[in-house]
């Protein structure tokens, strides 16, 4: 004997039944009645609740009363209100007996209905056995292709039934009774990797990794494995291309448009047009994308990369796999930018810092009205697309926008240096190990170094307790993110919006720099055993047979060219551009399918180097500046009065620009994207200096008046261009 019990998930409260909407007369005439649920499968014992509603002949809901009637009611009883026993009810509808008169539990099937003035609704099966005591469904090995499809088979178990079966999904410790059940109901944990039937089919929708489930008599199983194929070579390309021709860059105009088409081979070697995958531009100044539609709206050079990577594709799974790069070049003359600038030096008692916008395009070009700073700046950097720039400070995180000249404070408790912002704005980092522009570590004291995230779309800050910290790259797809540190312990941070905050580690100590490969498969650190390379897939680095890819070990600053696969590398006394040739795992022609893991996720790749000697000796960097179609290198070196030049590839120069009369030394600057021009912060004239590059002077000088605690003049040592 048992008193009935709910069981969760499977409750429906009988209520009135309102009558249709509005006034007037009611059609209260039942020609309809339904019970939900459908179909029932029921331990023996169980109390469940169905519900029944009515309807006139306008499809109007109609208040009405019901009664409940069983086909079999040794099998399942029902009460006036509707709760099913799966048994038999005692005379006062309260206890449930699941057994028979010799004790053993109730099994078979019986028809529930409801009737209301005469009509009478279409049965619910029950079908009442034995306790089920867990659900098992069968593993499936290897993959599935997307819109494919897998049947998966469940088995129902009972702990009580016996005898035990000896072998078998149940086995050893209950019997399988799936015949003496009714229909499982199924489930998948990440709905946008696959579907599933109410029968177990599985279609794969988009790459990743989830898990099926099946259900029945308030047993749930473990969720299955169940895997979407992912891609192992993803093509970004021109529509009509023919298969072994593909069209991968572009020459565009200002303003034209152009459609690209993204498809895939998967692991089974099936392949897939329009991959559902992040698109994404490394300077969406030049060229920018939305969803597959190219938009080029100025002049220099970006590359366009369609990637695998959470949450669009590869949930579960976290391995990202990138397609070619789609170079992009917009042939053109740069207009004349707004350049930023501002000093790290604290100003005099009772005043302020500023930071002064300058427009170019005027003639002369004058520092125009201060812009009023909350705290003592160390950085200075601008998003690719222009949107904002962030400055750290010693007041905190604070936020310039160009279009109004205004700046705001976004986090007082983010007092480091900016060391990267996304493309768009939306992610800044920032930590407090870095040096300020003067040399200084902002904060000396280890345990209280920090690294934090600043996400701009939720306005805010995650704060990581970690140390060392100098450099970091922020990957377009915005997946993962790179932090070398320079403590002496080897580490990278790694932080990913979906993954938990994670440490990798390299075989160097001390890192300078870092930049991610245009594609996206690769990372490369200026560090202290030279330049080193991690795979973004796994966080491996790669081996040490490949390295050194540069021309000594002492590299100081690491860039990329935005439209190449290319990276350049302070390497003093010179520079290395490093051609970096990637090719899919396919072109190792592995045989399909192929088991992608985190083992074997990255692609193939080859290296050639080009070393450049700017001819001065020995010296060492305070910046790099790299044109996004790669057309010129800017070096500014450290006490030195020249501004270091070079014009890579086939045939290859470099110079040295020296500063206008009574410059110094170049302390910071930007390039703008057609890589024409150079802007810098300049000591000793504490001016800000268009160097041009094609002509090879310092051609234009603009006077400051920053000013240092003491009344002397303060260099502009943060210097940024606006890109336009």
């Amino acid at each position: 004997m048992r008193r009935f019990a709910i069981i969760p998930g499977l409750v429906f409260f009988l209520a009135a039944i309102l009558a249709g909407c509005g006034g007037g007369s009611a059609n209260n005439s039942v020609t309809q009645v339904a019970l939900t649920p459908t179909a029932l499968s029921l331990n023996s014992g169980d109390v469940v609740q169905v519900t029944a509603t009515a309807n006139n002949s306008a499809n109007a809901a109609v208040t009405t009363t019901f009664t409940f009637n069983t086909s079999n009611s040794a099998i399942a009883s029902v009460s006036p209100a509707g709760l099913i026993c799966a048994g038999i009810w005692d005379a006062a509808f309260i206890v449930c007996n699941g057994d028979d008169a010799s004790g053993n539990p109730i099994s078979g099937t019986a028809n529930i209905t409801a009737s209301a003035q005469g009509i009478t609704s279409s049965p619910t099966p029950v079908i009442v056995h034995v306790k089920v005591t867990s659900v098992v469904v069968d593993p499936v090995a290897g993959c599935t292709s997307s819109t494919q499809t897998q049947q998966f088979t469940a088995h129902a178990c009972s702990s009580i039934a016996t005898p035990h079966d000896a072998v078998g999904p149940c086995a050893p410790n209950a019997r399988e009774i799936t015949s003496l059940i009714g229909p499982f109901t199924w489930g998948t944990v990440d709905g946008t990797v696959a579907t599933v039937d109410p029968n177990g089919l599985v279609t794969g929708t988009n790459p990743g990794a989830t898990g099926i489930f099946a259900s029945v008599a308030n047993a749930n199983s473990a969720p299955a494995n169940f895997r979407t194929c992912m891609p192992i070579e993803i093509r970004l390309h021109l529509p009509g291309d023919l298969p072994g021709a593909l069209t991968t860059s572009a020459s565009m105009t200002q303003n034209q448009t152009l459609t690209l088409e993204s498809d895939m081979t998967d692991e089974k070697g099936f392949s897939k047009n329009s991959l559902a995958t992040i698109i994404a531009s490394d300077d969406p100044i030049v060229a920018n994308t939305s969803t597959l539609t190219l938009t080029a709206s100025s002049f220099g050079g970006t590359g366009i990369i369609a990637a695998c990577t959470p949450p669009t594709c590869g949930n579960g799974l976290n391995t990202p796999i990138y397609s070619n790069l789609f170079q992009v070049t917009v042939a053109g003359t740069s207009p004349a930018p707004f350049v930023y600038a501002t000093s790290s030096f604290a100003p005099p008692s009772g005043t302020s810092p500023t930071i002064v916008p300058i427009d170019t395009s005027k003639s002369p070009p004058v520092a125009g009205t201060a812009i009023t700073l909350p705290g003592v700046p160390n950085s200075l950097v601008f998003a690719a697309n222009g949107s904002v720039a962030y400055l750290g400070t010693n007041a905190g995180l604070v936020a310039l926008n160009p279009s109004t000249n205004t700046v705001a404070v976004v986090d007082v408790g983010v007092t480091g240096k900016v060391l990267a912002v996304s493309a768009a704005g939306a992610k800044v980092i920032v930590s407090n190990a870095a040096k300020d522009p003067q040399g200084n570590v902002i904060q000396p004291v280890i345990p209280s170094q920090r690294v934090w995230v600043f996400d701009q779309a939720s306005n805010t800050t995650q704060t990581f307790v970690k140390s060392g910290a100098v450099a970091a790259t922020i990957d377009n797809d915005g997946f993962r993110d790179y932090i070398p540190t320079n403590d002496a312990s080897g580490n990278i941070y790694v932080f990913s919006p979906a993954l938990t905050f994670q440490t990798a580690n390299i075989s160097g100590t001390t890192a300078n720099d870092v930049a991610s490969l245009p594609s996206g498969p690769f990372v490369y650190v200026a560090n202290s055993d030279g330049l080193d390379v991690l795979a973004t897939c796994n966080n491996v680095q790669q081996p040490t047979a490949q390295n050194p890819l540069t021309h000594s070990h002492a590299i100081q600053f690491v860039k990329p060219v935005a439209n190449a696969n290319t990276i350049v590398a302070v390497d003093s006394p010179g520079i290395d551009v490093e051609t970096v040739t990637v090719t899919s795992i396919l072109s190792g022609n592995p045989p399909l399918p192929f088991n992608l893991s985190a083992a074997n996720c990255q692609p193939n790749v080859s290296y050639s180097n080009q070393f450049l000697d700017f001819g001065v000796g020995a010296f060492t960097a305070h910046q790099l500046l790299v044109a996004t179609n790669g057309s010129h290198v800017a070096v500014l070196p450290v006490a030195n009065n020249n501004i270091l030049t070079a014009v890579p590839g086939g045939t290859p120069s470099v110079a040295a620009i020296p500063l206008a009369a009574g410059g110094t030394e170049a302390f910071s600057g930007g390039m703008t994207p057609d890589g024409n021009t150079v802007w810098v912060g300049v000591g000793g004239t504490n001016t800000v200096d268009k160097i041009d590059l094609v002509g090879g002077t310092d051609a234009l000088q603009v006077a400051t008046s920053f000013k240092k605690s003491d009344g002397s003049a303060a260099p502009p040592d943060l210097v940024a261009v606006l890109p336009k």
